[in-house]
């Protein structure tokens, strides 16, 4: 007599189930560890990487960086296309209390920190990617630098400073459009930029990453802001980058609310910070594929940072600049970002 074949009960499949559930949860869990420990070793790599291969360049040319070496590096500084970013030379100014933005657009222009303001978006092909209402909580979910742009100020260029610093190979920059996404139909040809400055918008995207807003490239002249470390703040970044910074006790004159006392004190020199974007000509010559920064999620602006020392000179008095180090978006130096990855592991 044929046995007739018996199959799972009801009760075993459930459970079957349910334990390749449990493997499958585990499984996901341990692959986003390794995918987050693989992304913070990436991000040491590409700091170290970044300073070596433009130390190399600036050794094969004999110390004198090429003229273009950095042009359309990011500035860091927001624009709203309806104003120059221009302010009294030699001066500065530094993030309030509150940050640099009050969660209704702001003070523009400002270092920074993402889309904060929204009106009718289009994509290149000229179709509305959604109203005011469904873009708004995209805009502000833009945090841009986050954190680290709390520690940046603006500085506005003098004469002899814009000279020096087209001789260390930045004589363009790009500015960041605050208010949307991209720049197609964005009332730009009415604006400043173009009716004065006769510039035109590049970059941009239809997406809302903040690291992919509309960049419109500047010739930098007298008067104009670019992004500084804030050395009440960064202390630490100056000494891992070798750079000098003295003691600051017993010394009197000295403010944390304004930092460039600890320039005119003597205590340090200033650092000023420049994105690299895709456009920098650093990036499309040296590197095949962009490097970014996978630490951070896509709300966030993912691009390495640049920092040149500039003297304490002022005015007639001259200055110099030089590029001294890299860092992460988040404002980590190699060895901070090694000890992240070191402490999460």
């Amino acid at each position: 007599m044929q046995k007739r074949k018996q199959g799972f009960t009801l009760i075993e499949l459930i459970l079957v189930v349910a334990v390749v559930a449990i493997l499958a949860v585990i499984a996901i869990g341990k692959f986003t560890d390794i995918r987050k420990e693989a992304a913070r070793k990436a991000n040491v790599a590409n700091i170290k990487n970044i300073f070596r291969t433009i130390n190399t360049e600036i050794a094969r040319v004999d110390g004198n960086i090429y003229k273009g070496m950095f042009a359309y590096a990011e500035a860091l500084i927001d624009v709203d296309g309806t104003q120059a970013p221009t302010g009294a030379e030699g001066t500065y100014k530094w993030a309030p209390g509150a940050g640099w933005y009050d969660g209704a657009g702001g003070t523009i222009p400002g270092v920074y920190c993402g889309i904060k303001q929204t009106t009718i978006v289009e994509n290149a092909s000229g179709v509305s990617t959604g109203t005011i209402a469904d873009l708004m909580d995209a805009h502000e979910s833009n945090v841009g630098l986050d954190a680290f742009a709390a520690k940046l100020g603006m500085y506005y260029l003098t004469e002899k400073e814009v000279a020096s610093l087209k001789d260390a190979g930045v004589s363009i920059v790009s500015y960041h459009n605050y208010s949307n996404a991209q720049s197609k139909n964005l009332g730009w040809n009415s604006s400043v930029w173009y009716t004065k400055y006769g510039l035109h918008a590049v970059g941009g995207g239809p997406g809302h990453r903040p690291d992919l807003s509309a960049c419109y490239p500047v010739v930098l002249t007298n008067g104009m802001p670019v992004a500084i470390l804030n050395p009440a703040t960064c202390e630490s970044i100056y000494r891992d980058l070798g750079l000098e910074y003295a003691s600051t006790y017993n010394v009197s004159g000295l403010s944390a609310a304004e930092p460039d006392t600890y320039f005119a004190k003597g205590i340090c020199q200033r650092l000023v910070v420049l994105g690299l974007g895709r456009d920098t000509e650093t990036n499309t010559k040296y590197f095949e594929n962009q490097p970014r920064c996978m630490t951070l999620d896509k709300t966030h602006y993912r691009n390495y940072l640049l920092v040149f020392q500039m003297n304490n000179g002022q005015g007639n008095q001259g200055t110099t600049v030089k590029f001294v180090g890299v860092l992460d978006p988040a404002g980590n130096t190699a060895k901070q970002a090694q000890y992240a990855a070191d402490w999460a592991s």
